[in-house]
């Protein structure tokens, strides 16, 4: 049995819903069911810019970055659909989307 964990991470929600969806149609490809879907929270990181280099230390500029995580956790039972599964994975494009890929695979 092969579990692997799909962690998703977005600077932008609607890169991150539509390569999801993306996912999904592959996993109803392969007819896999059970899937466990992992919202992971919101990080926000706020960075403050004075505006100008002289003294003026009350005018500031403030922005956000805000990126969003999901894991996508799902079981393969053979090596075949595993492997089809990862080429077609790694040959698709997710654009604004960073993936990683866990597996684990049990022994007993």
């Amino acid at each position: 049995m092969y579990t692997i964990s799909l962690n998703l991470k977005s600077f932008d929600l609607n890169s991150l819903i539509r390569t999801e969806n993306c996912l999904f149609s592959i996993f109803s490809f392969f007819k896999i069911k059970k899937i466990k879907q992992k919202m992971n929270p919101k990080t926000c990181k706020k960075v403050t810019v004075l505006r100008s280099p002289h003294i003026d230390k009350k005018s500031r500029e403030q922005f956000q970055i805000i990126s969003y995580k999901r894991t996508l956790v799902c079981n393969f039972s053979s090596k075949i659909v595993l492997l089809l599964f990862l080429e077609i994975f790694k040959t698709s494009k997710f654009p604004g989307v960073e993936s990683e890929i866990l597996i684990e695979f049990s022994t007993f």
